[in-house]
């Protein structure tokens, strides 16, 4: 079992390592813009009747 679990955390490292050097090579600017536009769709999502019909039917399943 604990060979097991170190096996996972080196996994977890290693794919800690990898997203850190991709997330280096996008500018701030963009990651800044990306941001900023999820927002904006989020909260049309949100606000739209359907979408928020959804969304909270999928929290409540959830919570079960």
């Amino acid at each position: 079992m604990e060979r097991q679990r170190l096996g996972a955390l080196a996994l977890l490292d290693r794919q800690h390592r990898d997203v850190r050097e991709r997330a280096r090579g996008i500018p701030i600017p963009v990651a800044l813009g990306l941001a900023v536009v999820a927002g904006f769709v989020a909260e049309r999502l949100v606000k739209s009747p359907k979408a928020a019909h959804a969304l909270r039917l999928y929290s409540i399943w959830r919570m079960f």
